[in-house]
């Protein structure tokens, strides 16, 4: 789903989004950055990659995060979660979020999670949730997602 990119001499987040293929805005929010951000030649920075589990969706005047989750019918704190962005920040038309594919549940860890209440969150067992996550830490903002 991701992948890290080490950043060379005079790189900026719109030369490397250019290069790779990347909306600047995108590479900009997974990485908490602004697209402006000077960026250090030898840092380290994540680059979305094909996506199976996961479409971008493009934001259209009169959207909300409420009305965006209930079309895909997700909790709408997990879908800021998701895309790294707080309750009060606005959307505006032309931004894209992640949403999940057909099929494809997730869960974005908080503080004292369990994995009994992701898997009874996600509606699948243990072993189904770790065969398709290559780690679980249950840190708070680690990813978990459930192909159906």
């Amino acid at each position: 789903m991701y992948r890290i990119y080490e950043v060379q001499d005079g790189e900026t987040i719109y030369s490397i989004a250019n290069k790779l293929d990347v909306s600047p805005e995108v590479l900009a929010n997974i990485n908490g950055l602004s697209p402006n951000n000077v960026l250090t030649t030898g840092s380290y920075i994540i680059i979305p990659g094909e996506d199976t589990m996961f479409d971008l969706y493009t934001i259209k005047k009169g959207d909300t995060i409420y009305a965006i989750a209930q079309k895909y019918n997700i909790n709408p704190n997990q879908l800021l979660r998701l895309n790294g962005l707080n309750a009060n920040e606005y959307i505006y038309p032309g931004q894209q979020l992640y949403v999940p594919k057909q099929g494809v549940s997730f869960y974005v860890t908080k503080d004292e999670d369990t994995l009994n209440n992701i898997t009874e969150t996600l509606g699948a067992n243990a072993s189904e949730i770790a065969s398709q996550n290559a780690t679980i830490y249950l840190v708070p903002d680690q990813l978990i997602v459930y192909k159906k």
